[in-house]
């Protein structure tokens, strides 16, 4: 069997907004889990330390454009995000729309594709993490495997994630607190690349998790990618 290579993506990996861009929002909503996740990148970047893989980092809030939503999706550019209005987002032209995912969101997805392209055959791990309360219910999971179990390629991944993270304490379940099939970078490239050509997982954290210890027990199952083509 031919090792996958293997690439990283953190689509959601900071609250930065461009110079200028005044969204409408408190100081504090900004800074808060509607705007980023929080600790995916210091993960993504550990991950990437260890692996060696070639890491993909959205440099904008999801505020601005949702990169792990495709264009077509009515929250790429949200009007409400989490249940709180974005009032910066209502009411864009369909020039201010188009401009906006021009610069930032086609542009991210094309560099992801392309990685994938060079690298048959691939496995992408994206990285994330979640609110720990949402809409009154307690999630109690404290790492999420997200993968579509119907791709072979991706339950045998998905498998031994899950039973190595176990073995080191944590509580990681599949497919929570989301499903692998719902909107995503990962199930976007589904359908451009087929099984066991293409592998796509999102791996999903509680806040409160030892980064570290995750970052090192996914190091020690993943592939190690020292080949990184431009």
């Amino acid at each position: 069997m031919v090792r996958p290579r293997l690439i990283l993506s953190c689509e959601h990996a900071r609250a930065a907004l461009p110079e200028g861009l005044d969204l409408g929002l408190e100081a504090a909503a900004l800074a808060s889990h509607i705007a980023w996740d929080e600790g995916a990148l210091e993960l993504a970047l550990d991950l990437a330390r260890r692996t060696g893989a070639p890491l993909f980092e959205g440099e904008h809030s999801r505020l601005l454009v949702d990169l792990n939503r495709r264009e077509e999706d009515p929250g790429v550019i949200p009007e409400r995000a989490f249940g709180v209005p974005v009032p910066g987002n209502r009411g864009l032209s369909a020039q201010e729309r188009e401009a906006r995912l021009a610069r930032y969101h086609r542009p991210y997805r094309a560099r992801i594709v392309q990685a994938v392209e060079l690298r048959d055959p691939c496995l992408h791990l994206s990285l994330h993490s979640f609110t720990p309360t949402l809409h009154g219910q307690v999630r109690t999971v404290q790492v999420g495997v997200l993968y579509d179990p119907a791709r072979a390629e991706e339950q045998r991944w998905a498998d031994r994630l899950r039973e190595a993270l176990r073995a080191a304490g944590l509580d990681a379940r599949f497919n929570e607190p989301y499903l692998g099939t719902d909107e995503g970078l990962t199930t976007w490239l589904r359908e451009r690349f087929p099984d066991p050509r293409y592998a796509g997982l999102e791996l999903e954290l509680h806040p409160a998790v030892d980064r570290a210890l995750v970052a090192r027990v996914c190091a020690a199952v993943l592939p190690s990618s020292p080949w990184s083509p431009p």
